[in-house]
């Protein structure tokens, strides 16, 4: 996603006409890959790719004015494009000018936004840019909004009369010390897609210090003079998540550390890090931090699915997107 709006930004300040292309639904189609936003200028490689490239042809062409499609796979181009069958995919095709100058600076600044566009049928009417600290002044009318904001993942909808588009960055885990369970964090975070950086000193502070609200950091050294400036950063900065790893008396010394230092708010500080999973090796350890870790970025308690009522994904977001007549494709 980086990428993508950096060239935009680039395409833009050559005054070259941009087409942005926001996938908002699929259906039928599987194996694809889930990024939301691609853009287009003529003569140019694409940024990003549309449904796995098999609408890149369909949606390229620059374009006046915003516009809602619906595009057939066949599949045919599905198994071009690596993907198991054919259907139907929901775009929103705009041009760059369109959508508000704030989100670029935003995206461009990895904090999540969400792309809110009004539609008058098929056509795009204005576009607003809202932030996590900002949804909550969407309308009581447009609740799915926040609820699609809130997963804490890049996707689009058309939900309430409006197409949305949840973009945030991704996650960039910094893991302080080494070792197993370094590596199996690692591990379990390239799984995840996020992106990783271990460190074993206290200049880990300075990176820790610039991670973003979608970012976080794990502790696993237990020498103060590598922890408590690192935690102190952490705490200093906007790291949406912060996990130390170590029996209680470890967390006991780090916050004493840490007041002596003039840092008493450890309400932030997942410390011992980690849900109650029973884990015990490495590997099961890290499957803990990284699962508390999505749960904070969700917002979410987590409990057993098995203990909760209805669907499996209640978010209220479950129902098909509206009918549009076929383009061609």
């Amino acid at each position: 996603m980086d990428a993508v709006v950096r060239q935009i930004a680039s395409w833009q300040a050559e005054r070259r006409p941009v087409t942005v292309v926001r996938l908002l639904a699929v259906r039928g189609v599987s194996g694809h890959d889930s990024v939301p936003l691609a853009a287009f200028t003529p003569g140019e490689p694409a940024a990003g790719r549309v449904l796995s490239g098999a609408l890149d042809a369909l949606v390229a062409a620059p374009v006046e004015r915003g516009q809602l499609l619906e595009l057939k796979v066949d599949d045919a181009a599905a198994d071009r494009c690596g993907m198991s069958c054919g259907g139907t995919a929901q775009v929103l095709v705009q041009p760059a000018d369109e959508l508000p100058q704030e989100a670029w600076r935003l995206i461009a600044a990895r904090e999540p936004v969400c792309l809110v566009t009004d539609l008058d049928g098929e056509r795009a009417a204005a576009t607003r840019v809202f932030t996590r600290a900002t949804i909550g002044e969407i309308a009581a009318g447009y609740s799915n909004l926040a609820r699609l904001f809130a997963r804490g993942t890049s996707e689009g909808a058309v939900l309430d009369g409006v197409a949305a588009t949840a973009i945030w960055p991704v996650p960039h885990l910094v893991i302080v010390g080494d070792g197993l369970i370094a590596d199996a964090l690692v591990a379990s975070a390239h799984l995840l897609g996020w992106s990783t950086e271990v460190a074993n000193d206290a200049g880990a502070a300075d990176q820790v210090g610039q991670l973003a609200s979608c970012d976080g950091v794990v502790v696993l050294s237990h020498d103060r003079a590598v922890d408590g400036p690192v935690l102190a950063a952490a705490l200093a900065g906007d790291a949406g998540y912060v996990g130390a790893l170590g029996a209680r008396h470890t967390q006991s010394a780090r916050a004493e550390w840490l007041a002596a230092h003039g840092v008493t708010d450890l309400a932030r500080v997942h410390g011992p890090a980690g849900l109650d999973l029973g884990a015990r090796t490495p590997a099961e350890i890290a499957v803990a931090i990284t699962a508390e870790m999505l749960a904070a970025r969700s917002g979410r308690a987590p409990a057993s699915l098995r203990e909760r009522s209805g669907p499996v994904h209640d978010d209220g977001l479950n129902a098909p997107p509206p009918r549009y007549p076929l383009s061609s494709g």
